[in-house]
């Protein structure tokens, strides 16, 4: 591990540079940021499409398009955005650990990393997966699978629960980092001096909760865009490439959710190189590593 050459340079950016910066993360280390993030939510895909794809195939099954029609593909595309929204982070999970693997080491090691993210599982996937609401959330969802629309299960408490999460994401967002790269504990075992993730959450968060809050809003706004832009891009190529135009079932299944899990892979970046940027403004981390080195 070479403290004073890392391949990020350590120092405070502003957020318009680590935008710029996450785009530079995504050309060198492609299979990371993006296959990385892919392979970590190919799981939650599945569940996805087993849980709410049976939508679009009910809707586009007879060829008509009416007011039921369209009423069912909203229904799916608002929750299919739902569901990916609140999943995004616990899917980044191995993206993170190579990233933060890759800041350091000249080698990163997939394998390595991958080796991490299962050892930290319970840990990581309680609190990113159970506390912060995506499996909860798949349970109401399981619920009323098949059914018609039910305002309880697919509209207020999935949103309740959205609006939870994202409170919290916008308030302490490095959690992730916190539980896989710090390692931090959910409890404090009896005897040791290692800090309990809530503690060194409050640490690292609580001073910078306007500034990261502030971030969030804009960030999410970005990504809202570019999503849209991933989707109408993915339609285009799709459309020379097999001169196919229509929304077919095929765009409702894998392109929507694709231009989503390609702009969540982004979020990730961004919100590790925040991490970096929050460590610098608060703890002088810069100087901690030169000093170390």
């Amino acid at each position: 591990m070479q403290l004073d050459q890392t391949h990020v340079v350590i120092r405070a950016r502003t957020l318009s540079e680590i935008g710029d910066l996450a785009l530079v993360l995504v050309r060198h280390y492609p299979i990371a940021s993006i296959g990385g993030f892919l392979l970590g939510a190919f799981p939650w895909m599945v569940i996805n499409a087993l849980l709410i794809g049976w939508m679009p195939l009910a809707a586009l099954a007879d060829g008509i398009h009416d007011d039921e029609t369209v009423g069912q593909l909203t229904r799916y595309v608002y929750l299919m955005t739902l569901l990916i929204i609140l999943q995004t982070p616990a899917a980044g999970v191995l993206t993170t650990v190579f990233i933060g693997q890759a800041v350091f080491e000249k080698t990163p090691d997939v394998r390595a990393a991958w080796t991490d993210v299962l050892r930290l599982f319970r840990r990581w996937f309680w609190v990113l997966a159970v506390a912060r609401g995506p499996v909860l959330v798949i349970c109401l969802l399981a619920l009323n699978w098949g059914r018609p629309l039910s305002m309880t299960f697919e509209v207020f408490f999935p949103l309740l629960i959205l609006s939870a999460a994202l409170f919290t994401r916008a308030a302490r967002p490095f959690m992730p980092e916190i539980l896989v790269l710090e390692r931090c504990p959910l409890k404090t075992p009896a005897g040791s001096n290692m800090i309990a993730a809530s503690r060194r959450s409050g640490a690292l968060h609580g001073p910078m909760t306007g500034d990261l809050v502030g971030r969030f809003t804009t960030v999410s706004m970005l990504l809202f865009c570019l999503a849209i832009a991933l989707f109408h891009t993915l339609l285009w190529v799709r459309g020379m490439v097999i001169g196919n135009w229509d929304w077919s079932i095929w765009v409702y299944l894998f392109l929507f959710p694709l231009a989503l899990w390609l702009a969540g892979s982004v979020s990730v970046l961004i919100r590790f190189l925040s991490y970096l940027d929050t460590r610098i403004k608060l703890e002088g981390w810069e100087v901690d590593l030169a000093v170390r080195a």
